[in-house]
């Protein structure tokens, strides 16, 4: 367990993010009007839905949301996938083209909200996007591998007005 939580310190040391009262749920964080790229990137990894990601290493954008302005930043980097699920460490890369482990800049996760989650699924990459981790310096971090994104976007279908579907003799 000890070493469960080391990977994860060091994989976030340098993330920077979001939250007053850290949100439950997906839905609280769009509730409270998160502002910059993170939405944006979300919104289409959820419609288009993306590829189980094969073992390797990836381009991923690294969103990180700022709890004290609800501001998102976000920053290419590379992680690496092993089983279905990213590994320490996660690099950061630098306007040089360089990279550097991202713990230089998180220095751990929030011990209270990592109690809660299931040690066995935390690090899965589903829809092309990894879970969103709250750190002690209270910022949400989130990965997006962009190569495994669906092409298309394929959003719900709105139902028509009541009046229009509802028409005599249906």
């Amino acid at each position: 367990m000890k070493s469960y939580l080391l990977v994860f310190s060091f994989l976030f040391l340098g993330f920077t993010g979001f939250a007053q009262i850290a949100p439950v749920t997906e839905n609280s964080i769009f509730m409270q009007g998160v502002k910059g790229c993170y939405s944006d990137y979300y919104i289409e990894f959820y419609n288009r839905g993306a590829q189980k990601p094969t073992d390797g290493e990836y381009e991923v954008v690294i969103s990180i949301i700022n709890s004290n302005n609800n501001q998102s930043e976000c920053y290419m980097g590379k992680a690496t996938v092993a089983n279905g699920k990213f590994t320490s460490p996660v690099y950061i890369q630098k306007t040089d083209g360089s990279y550097m482990p991202i713990n230089r800049m998180i220095k751990a996760l929030d011990q209270d909200w990592l109690e809660n989650q299931d040690m066995n699924t935390i690090n899965e990459v589903s829809d092309g996007m990894t879970a969103l981790f709250y750190t002690q310096e209270k910022y949400w971090v989130r990965l997006f591998f962009p190569s495994l994104i669906n092409s298309k976007s394929v959003s719900n279908q709105k139902a028509p007005p009541a009046k229009e579907l509802l028409k005599a003799g249906n």
